[in-house]
């Protein structure tokens, strides 16, 4: 913390009024980068491909920070927070996949009865679950292919044929 304040120029205390903790600080950090997520053509037709493409773009900027610091932030958004985890990295995320699903529902590709907000959720929710398996491992064991095959589970039904 005093090396942060340091390079910040500000006073050690004043550090601590605006963040009590590391995992504060990284959890801010984490936030402030959330336009550099790959952003996605909305009339994609491959819809899964999509999904997993935008799954695999907010994956890389978490696979590229310190395991030990995630750790460290995922504790600290548990014990203040309900906001979901994924949300610090990018808190337009499920917005995002929203968007995408209703984009693909217009240009055809995806059943109109589909419910793009909870279907974002559960992608949301699965890529968080896979997020903290790698925290939470000693290794690091690939973990975000599996939520490319559960996106195409749950995505599938509602596929419309390109017709």
């Amino acid at each position: 913390m005093r090396d942060i304040a340091a390079a910040a120029d500000v006073a050690y205390q004043t550090l601590y009024n605006y963040f009590p903790s590391k995992a504060r600080i990284a959890l801010a950090l984490l936030g402030r980068d959330a336009e550099d997520v790959e952003v996605l053509s909305n009339d994609e037709a491959d819809v899964v491909g999509t999904l997993a493409s935008l799954v695999h773009s907010l994956a890389r900027r978490v696979f590229a920070g310190d395991r030990d610091v995630w750790r460290e932030a995922i504790v600290e958004a548990i014990r203040n927070d309900e906001t979901p985890l994924i949300r610090y990295l990018d808190p337009m995320f499920g917005e995002r996949l929203a968007g995408l699903l209703r984009a693909a529902q217009q240009h055809g590709h995806l059943d109109a009865y589909l419910d793009t907000e909870a279907t974002a959720s559960v992608i949301e929710s699965l890529l968080s679950s896979a997020l903290l398996s790698w925290v939470a491992s000693g290794h690091d064991p690939d973990v975000i292919e599996p939520v490319a095959d559960k996106i195409e589970l749950v995505v599938k039904p509602y596929l419309r044929s390109a017709g």
